[in-house]
Parts: C-alpha cells; structure tokens; sequence
C-alpha cells in the first residue's frame, strides 16, 4: 500500500516537471501565445485616441506620383501643408539613412521658370521688333544700325546669364529641403534604428551627436533592463538634425511570427534610444520623468488628455516589452487612414487655381474688386515667408505664413462668389448700349465678356475643388497624430498580430501609442509562476480524488480544470493579466487522466462517442438501450406497429429565396428544427432525418410502448402550438420574410425499422407502405386546407383522446386501399368553444354530402362558414358541392376520392 501511495503521488509531480520544462520548448511557447490570443478576443476593444491619424501612401498616392520610393521633395512638401493644416506630430515609419541624389524643385520648374522664361523671351522679341521697325520707318540709318546690334548682342548675352542661373536653380538638394520642411514642421521624428548585432557603418563623432541630441532625456534607472542594442542606424543628419526627435522604429516578432510587443526603450551605451512612437508621446504627454525598471517604466507626473497629471505605470514582460492591446479589427479598420495623396492633390490643385489668378490679375480684373489686387499679394508674401524660414529663419513666421495664406485662400473665395464678375460685365453690358463704338467693336467686346465669363467658371470651378481638399486636410490634420508610412499593395512591410494575418506595420506604432494614452495596459506573469501553481493544484487534486469513486474524480479534476481556465479567463478579462492558464490548467488535465482507472476511462470515451454521434436524432431512452446492448448498431431491421410522423413547412423555398444571408437562412432553420426535434424527443419519439425543411420521425421503436400514436399525435399539436411561439419572434426580429407554417401527416402501421446501410456507415430508419401513406397524408394537407392529417389507423389506436375532423375516404399515390383521413384539431380540453359547434356543424355537413344531398351540405358547410370564416376543408367541401349541384358525379361513385398530386 505504501509502495502504491509513493507511486501514484509522483504522478502530479511528474506532470508539473514536464508542462515546466515545455515552456522551453518552442512549440509550447507558440500554443501558449496562441492561448494569450484567444485570451484577447474576450477582452473588451480598446478604444481608439481620436487624434491617431495614419497618412498612408497607399495605391492611390502610387498611382497618382509613381513608383515607390518617391523623392524626399513630395515628403518635404507634405510637411508644410500638414503644419499649414494643424497636425501637431508627423512620425516618419521610413529610413532615411542614405543619400539621395539631387532633385528637380518642381514648383519652380512648374509655375516660376515658365513664367521667366516667357518674359525675357518677350522682351528680347521686343528689342528685335523695335530695330526691325525703327529701321523700316527710317528713324535709324542703316550705317548707324550696327550700335543697335551690338546693344542687342549685349542685352543677349546678359539675358542668357540670368536664363543659366534660374536654370540652375532647378536642381535643389532634396535631403536638406526634408530637414527644413522637418524645422518648419516643428514636432516631426525620424528614425533611429537599433540592431542586437555590431556594426561600425556609422560615424563615430555623428552617433555621440545622435545619442546626445536624439537620445532620451529626464531618464533613470531603477532596476535592471535588459533590453539592449549593440549598434545604431540613424537617419542622415541633413534630416535629422532639424527633426523635432527620433526613435526606433524596430518590431518584435514571436516565434509563432505573431507581433504581440514591442520595446518601448533601448540602451545603447550610456543612452537611451525610444521607440518612434514613444519619442513624440513622451512630448505629447509633457516630457515627464522617465524611470526605468525590470517590470515596469513609470512616466511620472505625465500629462493626461484627458486634464490633469498622473504617473502613468506601463508593465512591462518578463523579456521587457510592452504588450501591446491592438484593436479587434484589420488595418484597414483600425484608427483613422487619410492618404498621403491629398497634401499632394492640393498643391496640384494650388497651382492650377494660381495661375488662373494669376491670369486675372494681369487682365487687371481685381480692379474691379473692393479690396483691389492687395490680397493676391498675400500669396507672394506667404511664398516668401515660406522661403525664409526654410532657409533657416525664425519659426516664429511660421503662424504669419499660415494666416496669410488663409487670407489669401479666403479673399479669392470673396473675388469669386462676390460683386467682382457683375461689375465687369455690367461696364461691357454699358459699352455694348452705347453708340460710341461701332458692330466690329462691340462684337470684339461681346468676345472679351464671354472669355472673362469662362475664365471665372473655371477658376471657380478650381476653386471648389481646392476648397473640399483643404476641408479634408482640416479635418483630419487638425491637432492629429500623424504616422507615415508606405501602405500600398507592393509593400513588403507586412506582419502578422492577433486579429489581422496581414496588418501593414506602420499601424504598429499607432496601437502603441494608443496603448499608452488609452492606459490599456497588458500583463503577464513569469512562467515559472504558472509551473508552480500547476504543482500546487495537482498535489491538491491528488489527495482530493485518490480514494474517490471514477466518476466522481473525474467530475472534480474537470471542475478543477474549469475553475483554472475560468480564472485565468476572468483574470485576463478583467484585468489585463496574463496567467500562462495553459501550463496549469494541462498540469491538472494529465494528473487527472493519470489517476483516473483505464478501463472506465476506455468505456466512457466509448460511450461518449456513441452518445454524441446518436444523440442528434435519437431520444435519450434509445441512446441507453443502445449504450447497455451495442449489439442493436449491428445492420438488420424487424417490423413493429409503430407511428410515422413527416412534416413540412410551407412554401419554404420561397421564404428561402428571399433570405438572402446565407447564414440567416441557417439560423432560422436550425432554430426551427431544433424546436421540433425536442418534442419529438420529449414524446420519446425518434427523428430518422432532416431533408431539408422537412422532418421524418417515428414512435414505437427502438422500445416498445403501446401509445405510440397518442405521443405523435401529443407530438404534432405541439409542434403547431410551438410554431407560434416561434413565428412570433422570427416576425418580431426580422429573422424570416414569412411565418414558417408546418404540414403534419401521421399514421400507424406496420413498419420494417432498423439499422440500414453499410458497416462502415448506417442509420437507424424505418421503411415500408405505411410509413409511405405518412408521407403523402403530409402533402395531402395542401387539398384540404388543413394543417395535421392523421390517417384512420392512427385515429383507432391513439387519435380518440383529441378533438378532430372526419375527412374524406381517400386513395393516395401509390396506395390502393382507401383510408379515412382525420383533421387533427387540438387536445379535447384545449379546444375553443365555437371550434367544436363548428366540428359538429361541418360533420353534419358531411354526412349530407356523402349522402349526397348536395344543396343541404352546400347550406351546412356555409354555415361553418359562418363560425370559422378561414376554415379550408368547410370551403373545399362548399366548392365540391356547388359543383355537384351543377352536375353530380357518376352513380357508381362509392364516396372515395382519388388524390392525384402527392
């Protein structure tokens, strides 16, 4: 005994050493993140900060610029007009860490040089017209000509100078003009990036600069941290010497390939690099002290969003990452997307409304305008304001060029939709009336209004669209948190995290900045504390369950395992606390199967297995009876009197048509099947298979019992009672475009039932001429009108103790023996009054009609009428006696109708 006890107690011990040991080994680790990933999913969806924006260059930017990378210019560009616009942070998600070649400035080669080179062309084309002309008239001697030509050659000569150097103005180092777009910004990061591998790429005096100026400040350690880089790439310094800051944009993947965390803060040497997002949130939230630890990086006395100052705890893994509470959703439905290509469609769009502008002003249209031409001058001036700060002067002008361009913008609004077109064409409508000018001039004037006309149209119309751009990059840039990166379907910058197989990495940075502002924080607990939790609980089940029964240690070790799963589910619910629930909750699970007797363990899963593939159409009495005697699954049949029971709904197919959800359409049937299949169950009946809408069931067998036709006749008024239950909230709740309305046919006969089919596959069925007349009774309901026909047979042997209707003496398709049918009504003490003065009429009117007295049944059957207005046999047998009226059928009728349509 003592040597079975010292046995059977290392059983927990055992299991606890191996659930230890496997969290070394990789694919544990993998299912154990997989657990933390369902863990998630339960969890309620973090909320998404407002102020997140993601600035895609997606399919659309590509299309519309080109290839991808594109020039460090257009980058440049959108910084301007997002700072115009109010973003208050713009995070580059792309390495700048090279040079690039020089670059075409091509707002200058699209609108300026045109421009200049238009105007020294005409000058020079008027210095030759002049001599040409001078000489012509006379006014300079042919002798005296060659002064004029060498003037001209000079002037020449000069005008080709000023062409070179404007020329050459379009060339512009574009890295240098990011870094100042970068100043002019304010609050724009570029990368730093961090690698756990050496390497000497970069300039020594460059990285102490980096880490001096680029590194974290306000920070102290207060434990260790193991998260290190062994070497640097920053971007270039003609950028990132004027960026506002600059972080890591390095992820972390498991080995599942799964991106659950990332490092908030690298230590490299004696500094601290942060992550990219992290860089620009720490100004966000007022640059607050930084402590660093082992478990943990305390923002203290952080501003809040939300007002106020709090010290933010954000807990870190035991490896020292932040685990990061993405959202529920893709990438492309997480946070809010605006694509790049809208800071370059308004430029685009700038440009084409400034030339036409431009062209009214020198048609001397602003004349006409009550603030003159002044306001065109705001332009220029922002232009010019633009220019100096780029070229390194104060920022301070920064907000005057943002206002002079909103003057500007909002003064064209006013020359367009204000009095300036009307009082030009009133001043041509005045010369038009007036006899000072003759038909060739006036119709030359008539030209001029009609082309002033077309050119306010399209400068409006320019005017307009520029105009819903610049809404939308107000809309979405004001005081936004920008996030850049390139999107687009070639992107090679694809992970995969919890809720999305293919989330772009840009969108990384936004979850992690949400992480911290929503304070969404996630934890976990070391390892090696779930090993040991796992130990305790085992050694407790074990001393529980060693001198109990099978079946109750078994009950306890599974309650035990759902009390651990329950735990760490609630807890990670909760609290955002990890608890590794898998090393334990397995630890228990294998002490428990450990423990537990062999052979009942074998018979139980056996039994399991035949519960759960028979327990879809078999009654709990079956299920047993075949537990206790497994010899009934073997292939055969006997015949037995039983009762067969087939329904169907109503124009199903229709209702199905109209159910244009597939899954829909499964609900709503698996919710009605469901609901039948249980009183067929609950009536100890048997349901053979589902064909569709339709059930087929029978009561009798596997286990005799002799009210098999009063239970499936219970069966089918339950069914209708239910079905109005169900109607009421598939109609309620939108779930079905119809009511589902049930067909019942019944009868008893006898009936071949048993095990049919093959040995690797079989179902337990009936079969035979009666359970056919079941089947066509079902259809049978359509001619009548009724709704549960049950046949003469089922009405002897359990059809006595209900209310029902006398029918006709029928013969069906495919049965020669005439059978009279029975309309089930109700259950005798459910059945209305005025139902059963109906049922005494219509059987009186019966018996006329067989006796054929057809004007006296026609009478009866109207006065059924009467009581039930919808009542469908009373109607039908009115139709056929009105028609026998006109002509009766043959003498030799015996009063048995033949029903063609099954």
């Amino acid at each position: 005994m003592i040597k079975k006890i010292n046995f059977t107690i290392v059983i927990p011990v055992l299991a606890a050493a191996l659930f230890a040991a496997l969290n070394f080994a990789p694919f544990y680790q993998v299912a154990d993140a997989r657990v933390y990933d369902l863990l998630l999913r339960i969890r309620p969806a973090v909320e998404e900060d407002g102020s997140i924006l993601l600035v895609d260059v997606d399919d659309l930017a590509i299309e519309k610029v080109g290839m991808w990378p594109w020039s460090r210019s257009i980058m440049a560009e959108g910084l301007i007009r997002m700072r115009e616009f109010g973003a208050r942070y713009a995070v580059f998600d792309i390495e700048y860490t090279e040079e690039s070649p020089l670059g075409v400035d091509s707002r200058f080669l699209r609108t300026e040089l045109p421009d200049y080179l238009s105007a020294e062309f005409d000058e020079l084309n008027r210095y030759i017209e002049d001599l040409f002309g001078a000489l012509e008239a006379g006014s300079i001697r042919m002798e005296d000509a060659a002064d004029y030509v060498a003037d001209l050659t000079a002037f020449t000569g000069s005008s080709r100078e000023k062409l070179l150097a404007e020329v050459a103005g379009v060339a512009r180092d574009n890295d240098l003009l990011l870094g100042q777009a970068a100043r002019f910004f304010g609050n724009a990061y570029f990368t730093v990036t961090t690698y756990t591998e050496e390497s000497d790429v970069i300039d020594p005096d460059y990285e102490r600069w980096v880490l001096s100026e680029r590194g974290m400040k306000n920070v102290e350690r207060a434990g260790g941290y193991p998260i290190r880089a062994l070497s640097i790439r920053p971007a270039i310094p003609q950028i990132l010497e004027y960026a506002g800051g600059a972080g890591s944009p390095t992820v972390v993947v498991d080995g599942d390939g799964v991106r659950r965390r990332i490092e908030l803060i690298h230590e490299y040497g004696d500094a601290f690099i942060p992550q990219l997002a992290f860089a620009p949130l720490l100004d966000r939230l007022g640059n607050p002290r930084v402590v660093v630890g082992g478990d943990r990086i305390v923002l203290e006395g952080a501003d809040i969003p939300q007002g106020g100052t709090s010290d933010i705890v954000i807990p870190l893994a035991e490896d020292g990452t932040m685990l990061i509470n993405w959202p529920k959703k893709t990438f492309a439905q997480s946070f809010t997307h605006m694509t790049y290509y809208y800071l370059i469609l308004h430029d685009l769009q700038e440009d084409d409304l400034v030339r036409n502008l431009t062209a009214m002003k020198e048609a001397n249209v602003y004349a006409y305008y009550s603030g003159g031409e002044d306001f065109f001058n705001a332009y220029g001036y922002a232009r010019q304001l633009e220019e100096e700060v780029l070229s390194g002067g104060s920022l301070n002008k920064v907000e005057e060029y943002i206002q002079a361009r909103a003057h500007f913008f909002a003064e064209v609004g006013r020359v367009l939709d204000g009095d300036t077109e009307r009082l030009i064409m009133d001043d041509i409508e005045a010369i038009l009336q007036s006899e000072d000018y003759g038909d060739e001039e006036k119709a030359s004037i008539r030209e001029i209004g009609a082309g002033i006309a077309e050119v306010f149209a399209a400068t409006r119309g320019l005017y307009e669209n520029l105009t819903r751009t610049r809404s939308i990059l107000a809309q979405n840039l004001k005081d936004s948190f920008c996030i850049i990166g390139w999107t687009g379907t070639s992107t090679t910058d694809v992970g995969v995290n919890p809720f999305d197989r293919a989330y772009i990495n840009v969108g990384t940075h936004a979850a992690v900045i949400n992480t911290i502002l929503q304070r969404a924080f996630l934890d976990e607990v070391p390892w090696w504390y779930s090993a040991v939790g796992g130990l305790v609980l085992s050694m407790a089940l074990f001393f529980i369950i060693r001198k109990r029964d099978a079946v109750p240690s078994i009950l306890i070790g599974f309650g035990v395992f759902a009390g651990v799963s329950a735990v760490g589910i609630l807890v990670f619910r909760f609290f955002g606390l990890d608890l590794h629930i898998l090393t334990p909750a397995l630890t228990v699970l294998v002490t428990l199967v450990a423990l537990t007797i062999s052979k009942f363990i074998i018979t139980t899963r056996e039994k399991g297995q035949i519960r759960n593939a028979f327990g879809h159409y078999l009654s709990n009495d079956v299920i047993n009876q075949v537990l206790s005697d497994p010899d009934k699954l073997e292939l055969g049949g006997v015949e037995k009197q039983m009762t067969a029971l087939f329904t169907d709904i109503k124009e199903f197919s229709s209702i199905s048509e109209k159910l244009e959800d597939p899954n829909k359409l499964v609900y709503l049937l698996n919710h009605y099947l469901g609901a039948m299949s249980d009183i067929i169950w609950n009536l100890r009946g048997t349901v053979d298979k589902y064909e569709g809408d339709a059930i087929i069931s029978f009561f009798g067998a596997p286990i005799d019992y002799d009210d098999h036709a009063y239970h499936a006749c219970r069966a089918a008024i339950l069914m209708k009672k239910t079905e109005t239950e169900m109607n009421r909230l598939f109609m309620n709740e939108n779930l079905s475009p119809a009511p589902l309305l049930t067909r019942i046919g019944i009868n008893t006969g006898k009936m071949v039932v048993g095990n049919m089919g093959t040995e690797k596959k079989m179902d337990y069925t009936i079969m035979g001429s009666s359970v056919n007349l079941a089947s066509r009774l079902e259809g049978v309901n359509k001619q009548y009108g009724t709704w549960i026909l049950i046949s003469g047979a089922t009405y002897d042997a359990g059809g006595k103790e209900f209310t029902v209707r006398k029918l006709d003496r029928v013969r069906v398709v495919g049965i020669d023996t005439p059978v009279r049918l029975y309309e089930l009504v109700d259950e005798k003490e459910s059945t209305e009054t005025k139902t059963l003065e109906a049922l005494d009429r219509f059987h009186e009117g019966l018996d006329y009609f067989e006796a054929k007295e057809w004007e006296r049944a026609a009478k009866t059957f109207e006065a059924v009428l009467g009581i039930l207005p919808s009542d469908g046999p009373s109607d039908v047998y009115l139709k056929r006696s009105n028609e026998y009226l006109k002509k009766a059928p043959p003498a030799s009728w015996d009063g048995v109708f033949n029903l063609s349509v099954k």
